[in-house]
C-alpha cells in the first residue's frame, strides 16, 4: 500500500510545482508565450504521469488482480505466427487475441503485454486530460482517487477498449462523426462494450436542464425494473452473457453508498453550475457527463455489472469537475471553496476506502520480480 501513497504524492506535489503558481484552470487572457509555457508544463508533467502509473501498473506481478489468470491463459493460447495470427478461438474478440500474438512473435512475454497495456491505456487518459482539461492536476487526482487507476490492473479489455472512445473523443467536439466511430470500431476489437458509448457523440449536443435531467432519471428508474430484460436483449445483440445466471444484474449490488457518494457530487457540481457567471457549451456537457455518471451509480443498486461503467466513465468526471470548478467564473467564491474542498475531500476518502478494502486486489503491491514465489498454472495450449 506504501508504493501506492508514496506515488500518488510524489506526482500531486511534482504537477504542483511545474503547474503553479502559474495557473492552470484558465489560460485565456495569457499571452501566447505564457500559454505555449503552461501546455509545454502540462505535457511533461502527463508524460511523467503516464509513465509513473503505466510502470507501476505493468511491472506488477501475475498474483495481482482478479483476472490475471484468465489473461494468462488467453495469452498462452493466442497463436504465436504470422499464419495463424487470425485464428483465434478463443472467447474474446479478435484485436486483444492478434495484440497478444504480435507480443509473442516478438519474442515478448506475458509481462511485456502487461506493461504495453498499462502504459496505452494510462498514456491514453493523459492524452485525453492533455486535450481537454482546465486543470490536469485536478484531473489526475480523479482518476487515481476515484476508480479508474486502480481497475486497470483488472479489466484490460474493457479499458483497452476506452482508450479508443478517448483518443476518438476529439472528434465528438469537432463534429466528425465518421471519425468518431472508427475509434469506436477499433476499441470494440477489444471488447464490445465499446460500442455502447456511441451515445456520447450526442451528450455534447444537449442542453443541461431540469426537462433534460428529469428524463433521465425518467429513463433510469425504468431500465433499474426491467434490468434484466435488458441485459439479457443486449447479450444477444453483443453476443456475451448476460450476467443474469452469475448475479452480475438483477442482483443487489450493494452500490447505495456509491449511489450517495455521486450523488453528492453531482450536487456539488450543481450547486458550481448554478453560481457560473456565464454558463459555456463545455459546462453543459460536463453536467451531462456528472449526471450521467450518477444514473450509472443508480443502475449499479440493482446490477453489479454497472460498477464497469462506472470505472471507464471516471476520465469525464476528470475533466467535467475541472471545467466548471473554475474559480474565475464563480460568483461566490466562498461557495467555490467549499465546493472544491468537499470534492477533494469525497476524493481522498474514496481513495483510502479503494486501499483499505483492496480494491480489485491491488494491495499488497506485489511486484514482478516476485512471480516466482507464486504458483502459476501452465495453460498453454
Amino acid at each position: 500500500m506504501l508504493i501506492y501513497i508514496v506515488n500518488f504524492l510524489v506526482n500531486m506535489i511534482l504537477g504542483w510545482m511545474l503547474l503553479y503558481p502559474q495557473s492552470c484552470t484558465s489560460i485565456t487572457n495569457n499571452s501566447s508565450k505564457s500559454v505555449k509555457i503552461l501546455n509545454r508544463r502540462k505535457a511533461i508533467y502527463l508524460t511523467i504521469t503516464a509513465l509513473q502509473f503505466g510502470l507501476l501498473c505493468g511491472f506488477r506481478s501475475f498474483a495481482m488482480a482478479y483476472d490475471t489468470a484468465a489473461y494468462l491463459e488467453i495469452f498462452n493460447t493466442a497463436p504465436s505466427s504470422w499464419n495463424n495470427i487470425l485464428n483465434n478461438n478463443l472467447y474474446i474478440e479478435i484485436g486483444f487475441s492478434v495484440l497478444c500474438s504480435i507480443v509473442k512473435i516478438f519474442g515478448g512475454s506475458f509481462q511485456t503485454l502487461l506493461i504495453i497495456t498499462s502504459l496505452f491505456i494510462i498514456g491514453s487518459c493523459c492524452l485525453f486530460i492533455y486535450r481537454h482539461s482546465e486543470n490536469v492536476l485536478l484531473s489526475v487526482f480523479t482518476i487515481v482517487s476515484f476508480p479508474f487507476f486502480y481497475s486497470t490492473f483488472d479489466i484490460i479489455r474493457h479499458f483497452l477498449a476506452v482508450s479508443f472512445l478517448l483518443l476518438g473523443y476529439k472528434y465528438v467536439i469537432e463534429r466528425k462523426p465518421l471519425k468518431f466511430l472508427m475509434f469506436i470500431f477499433i476499441g470494440s476489437l477489444f471488447h464490445k462494450v465499446c460500442w455502447l458509448f456511441i451515445p456520447f457523440y450526442f451528450i455534447f449536443r444537449l442542453k443541461f436542464s431540469a426537462k433534460n435531467t428529469i428524463t433521465a432519471l425518467i429513463i433510469t428508474v425504468i431500465s433499474f425494473v426491467f434490468i434484466e430484460d435488458i441485459a439479457v436483449y443486449l447479450s444477444d445483440i453483443f453476443d456475451k452473457s448476460s450476467g443474469v445466471e452469475d448475479g452480475w444484474i438483477n442482483s443487489f449490488g450493494g452500490g447505495i453508498r456509491t449511489t450517495f457518494m455521486y450523488l453528492v457530487i453531482f450536487i456539488i457540481a450543481l450547486i458550481l453550475f448554478s453560481n457560473l457567471k456565464e454558463k459555456t457549451t463545455k459546462d453543459h456537457v460536463a453536467m451531462n457527463f456528472i449526471l450521467l455518471l450518477f444514473l450509472f451509480s443508480v443502475l449499479f443498486i440493482n446490477a453489479r455489472m454497472m460498477t464497469r461503467f462506472i470505472m471507464m466513465s471516471i476520465p469525464f468526471l476528470s475533466i467535467s469537475m475541472p471545467q466548471i470548478l473554475d474559480s474565475k467564473r464563480i460568483n461566490d467564491k466562498l461557495t467555490y471553496q467549499f465546493c472544491f474542498l468537499g470534492f477533494l475531500l469525497i476524493g481522498v476518502v474514496y481513495h483510502i476506502f479503494m486501499l483499505l478494502t483492496n480494491w480489485q486486489n491491488v494491495v499488497p503491491y506485489i511486484p514482478f520480480w516476485e512471480n516466482n514465489n507464486y504458483f502459476i498454472p501452465d495453460l498453454e495450449v
